[in-house]
């Protein structure tokens, strides 16, 4: 016996991290390092259907599934998404499934066409249930590359690709809150994004070319870019820094906090603007010292962040609770 849950259910029994929605029967997203989590009981397996719509020329998207904070699983969209489940013995031991996109290229169209992520439908067998985890609190981070977590365990595009194992990925285990992204490969203020992505202040609120996205409230929001306008000159970065800080200032309710890139690109700009604005900074000077490709931190340099952004995250939220 299986029992079959639509994409509708799927998002009414699970916490959304990330951009999510409910599009052409699918649960659909455009973003690396979007989470569905949701707790299962009544079960011993899972299956998930979801469409391998990557770019015809590139290699398959990528999925990772987890049970109960055990180590991550990666799977190809190419193949069946089979996950098995531990026997509950009590209700204590209901199963916590974090389910994230894991994979893609930058060739993928994510802005104006439907090259994203999307489940289908999701099986389990028996009589199993979906239920809804209790809320935590959020935060939100803007960035690029480097935040969504490509290049982290080689350079091999979607296959090497690991938000489940970059900066923000460990960190989301040494802390009591849920981290979401939203970020987009090469993404900067100045310079547009890869899959046909605008500039930053564009998609702040667009999910993709055609639908807008309303501000959502969450604990503190982190902005974290910078790194990819190393090209331009500091006074072009600065001008269109304070545009897009200003305009999310203006969208988003609640604490936001201005990040350093690792590789201190623009440092200057961004504490002056954070000293304008009076928002924290955080700095980020020797967080990371081990890198794929000099910009991007291999697994080693996640490892080295992860405590230390936990560590930054966690100070900001006490001093605003």
């Amino acid at each position: 016996m299986t029992k079959l849950f639509t994409p509708t259910e799927v998002a009414e029994g699970s916490l959304l991290l990330g951009r999510w929605q409910l599009q052409n029967d699918e649960l659909y997203t455009p973003l690396l390092g979007g989470v569905i989590k949701t707790i299962v009981t009544g079960s011993d397996q899972l299956t998930l259907t979801v469409a391998n719509r990557h770019h015809p020329l590139m290699p398959s998207h990528y999925w990772a599934v987890r049970v109960n904070h055990t180590a991550w699983r990666r799977y190809s969209a190419a193949l069946p998404i089979e996950v098995a489940l531990p026997a509950e013995r009590n209700l204590a031991e209901r199963n916590l499934v974090e389910i994230m996109t894991a994979g893609n290229t930058d060739l993928d169209d994510v802005w104006s066409g439907n090259q994203g992520f999307a489940l289908t439908k999701l099986e389990l067998k028996g009589t199993g249930r979906l239920i809804k985890p209790s809320p935590r609190p959020v935060v939100a981070i803007y960035g690029d590359s480097i935040t969504a977590g490509c290049w982290v365990n080689g350079y091999g595009a979607s296959s090497d690709y690991r938000p489940e194992q970059n900066f923000v990925g460990l960190a989301q285990d040494k802390i009591d809150v849920d981290l979401a992204r939203v970020a987009y490969s090469a993404a900067g203020v100045l310079r547009p994004a890869t899959g046909g992505v605008p500039v930053a202040i564009d998609w702040l609120d667009h999910f993709n070319a055609q639908t807008p996205w309303p501000p959502h409230p969450v604990s503190l929001s982190v902005i974290n870019l910078g790194v990819n306008d190393r090209r331009f000159s500091e006074a072009d970065f600065a001008t269109a820094y304070e545009q897009y800080v200003t305009a999310f200032l203006k969208r988003q309710t609640g604490p936001v906090a201005l990040m350093i890139p690792f590789a201190q690109s623009m440092a200057n700009v961004i504490r002056a603007t954070a000293q304008y604005h009076q928002l924290p900074v955080i700095e980020t000077t020797g967080w990371c010292a081990s890198f794929t490709d000099g910009l991007h931190p291999d697994l080693t340099g996640a490892q080295q962040a992860a405590p230390r952004f936990a560590k930054a995250l966690t100070r900001l939220l006490n001093e605003r609770m």
